[in-house]
């Protein structure tokens, strides 16, 4: 079954593929998928970020020619798009490049995307050849000039030097194909940006499929995270008593001397300070917490995740640096390797 839609200007329609009826509910879903409905978030619950990669190609017929979109999506740190234009296009492919580019602009925030428009004659199409009668004047005239600088002249009159008739109809570009409709520059333009369309909406659902899957595996980590946090806290008695014992130490050292009681009182508050992380661990928690809530958002968080990983990793940095505990030291290596694996995943989103 063909789905034919009709141009603006009602001088044309294109027509998609059979397959194009999941691609028009892809498009459904891109639009659930980016929270574009009042009603989704309600019935669908918390949305998640999606990925910067994916694929998408769909086709459809106009005017005896078969247009197909290719999209490829990859990681990028803004958006980027590229488009590969056909061999030939039958309009202003400015026109096409501007209009797409809005029309991606308004779905992608992120990623490199790579767009290649294809033209392919159908079977049943009729067509006729053509020759290209501006092409065909260069090379004569080239050959002319070639002739006047060699100083060489036929003997035979009317011989155009070396170029034969058969050489001239080989010469790329030379023999072009020619379609009835192909002046349709308006048509055209409409038709290419409703098959992008539906490409558009195949790429949103396979970088919003793939944000889903990147958001569990970011969520299990952020759980073994806080495993990890959570048997760091359980260390906070044992480590504040050994602190104690070490300053009872340090302080029995000094019996017997005359200690400034001020100094005495600021070499306390320094030591303290160079051993205790309770104030490392409570940060730790508040970026967990935001790590969370920005899975659970719908708006492009790539960015910020990857801010958060790097307050992560200097916190735990800071953790390594103050143990003088060698399971503290343990714990904190496990949790700088989940913060690297944390900050890989992170990168994909957009």
């Amino acid at each position: 079954m063909d789905f034919r839609f009709r141009g603006n200007d009602g001088t044309g329609s294109v027509t998609l593929t059979a397959c194009s009826i999941k691609s028009v509910l892809s498009i459904v879903l891109a639009v659930v998928a980016e929270g574009r409905c009042p009603w989704t978030r309600t019935f669908f619950g918390d949305l998640m970020p999606n990925s910067m990669t994916g694929f998408a190609e769909e086709q459809g017929v106009y005017a005896g020619l078969r247009m197909i979109w290719r999209l490829r999506s990859v990681n990028h740190r803004y958006l980027d798009l590229s488009f590969r234009r056909p061999g030939h296009w039958p309009g202003n492919w400015h026109d096409l490049e501007g209009q797409a580019s809005k029309r991606l602009q308004a779905h992608f925030a992120r990623g490199h995307l790579d767009c290649e428009l294809s033209l392919v004659a159908e079977a049943e199409t009729e067509q006729s050849l053509e020759l290209n009668h501006g092409l065909l004047q260069d090379l004569l005239r080239l050959e002319g000039e070639v002739q006047a600088h060699s100083r060489r002249v036929s003997a035979v009159e009317g011989e155009r030097g070396h170029l034969t008739m058969g050489q001239l109809l080989a010469w790329p570009g030379m023999i072009r194909t020619h379609t009835p409709q192909e002046s349709d520059a308006p048509g055209w333009l409409q038709a290419a940006l409703e098959i992008l369309e539906v490409a558009v909406g195949q790429l949103a659902v396979a970088r919003a499929a793939e944000g889903r899957a990147l958001t569990a595996v970011i969520q299990q980590l952020l759980d073994e995270f806080g495993g990890l946090l959570t048997q760091v806290e359980r260390l906070l008695p044992d480590l504040r008593n050994e602190q104690k014992r070490l300053l009872q130490v340090r302080v029995a050292e000094l019996a017997g001397t005359t200690v400034d009681p001020g100094e005495l009182a600021r070499e306390v508050a320094i030591l303290l300070n160079r051993v205790d992380i309770a104030e490392e661990v409570e940060r730790l928690h508040m970026h967990r917490q935001a790590f969370d809530a920005l899975l659970s958002g719908a708006e492009p968080a790539g960015r910020r995740l990857d801010f958060f990983c790097q307050e992560l990793n200097r916190e735990v940095n800071t953790i390594c640096s103050k143990s003088q505990n060698g399971e503290l030291t343990r714990l904190g290596v496990e949790m700088k390797l989940i913060v690297e694996k944390l900050r890989e995943q992170a990168q994909n989103l957009e």
